[in-house]
C-alpha cells in the first residue's frame, strides 16, 4: 500500500493516487546532478547558478545579491568580516531547507590580490566567491550580471604591504576593482558547494 505523510501521521493512498503526487513531483523537482552549468535552479525562495558539477558535488552561486553590506569589515581581512557573518547567516536559512548535510564545507583560499598569503585560509559552509574563483567562472556570470557591485573575499593586499582596507569587488559590466573596506557599499552574493544528489525546484525556461 502507497502512503505519505502529513503533519506525522500516515496517509493511505490508492496506486492512481500515488502516481499522479509521482507526476506532479517530476513536474517541478529536479535532482541537483542533472543541472548543466550556466543553468539555474531554486532552494525555497532563493534562485542559484549552477558553476560546475563534480563527483556527489555542485558548485553554486546565488543569482541575485543576499542583501546590500555597507560595509565590508572593519579590515580587508575576510575572516571574521561583516560580510563573513552575512553569508553564515545565509548559510543558516539553507541549511534548514535542505539539511545541514548536504551544505558541504569548502576552503576559502584568502591569498591577497598582490599574492600575499598573510589572511591563510578559512573552511566555510557559505562564502563569498575569492577573485581567482570569479575569474574561473567568469564566462558563467556574464549570463548573469548583477546591476550593482558586489564584493569577492579577495583583498587587493594586507597590512605587509601597507594596505589593510581595499578589497577586490565585481562592478555592473562584470569587471573586479578595488574597494574600500570600510566605506563602500557593495552587495553580498554568496557561493557555496551543495549535495548534489538532493532534490531542488526547477526554473521555468523563458
Amino acid at each position: 500500500m502507497n502512503y505519505m505523510m502529513l503533519n506525522g501521521k500516515k496517509i493511505e493512498l490508492t496506486a492512481e493516487q500515488a502516481e499522479e503526487i509521482k507526476r506532479s513531483f517530476e513536474k517541478t523537482q529536479i535532482k541537483l546532478a542533472d543541472i548543466e552549468a550556466g543553468k539555474t535552479f531554486k532552494v525555497g525562495d532563493y534562485e542559484f547558478i549552477v558553476l560546475e558539477q563534480s563527483e556527489n558535488a555542485a558548485a553554486v552561486i546565488l543569482k541575485a545579491l543576499y542583501r546590500n553590506s555597507e560595509f565590508f569589515g572593519e579590515n580587508n581581512n575576510y575572516d571574521g568580516s561583516n560580510v563573513d557573518a552575512i553569508c553564515k547567516d545565509f548559510g543558516c536559512e539553507i541549511e534548514k531547507i535542505i539539511g545541514e548535510e548536504n551544505l558541504i564545507k569548502h576552503t576559502v583560499n584568502l591569498t591577497a590580490d598582490d599574492g600575499l598569503k598573510c589572511y591563510g585560509s578559512i573552511e566555510r559552509k557559505m562564502s563569498l566567491l575569492t577573485a581567482n574563483l570569479y575569474r574561473k567562472y567568469v564566462d558563467l556570470l556574464d549570463e548573469y550580471k548583477i546591476d550593482d557591485w558586489w564584493w569577492t573575499a579577495t583583498a587587493y593586499s594586507t597590512p605587509k604591504h601597507d594596505n589593510s582596507s581595499w578589497v577586490k569587488c565585481v562592478s555592473p559590466r562584470g569587471g573586479i576593482h578595488n574597494s574600500d573596506s570600510y566605506d563602500i557599499i557593495s552587495g553580498v552574493r554568496p557561493f557555496c558547494i551543495l549535495n548534489s544528489n538532493i532534490f531542488v525546484s526547477k526554473v521555468e525556461e523563458k
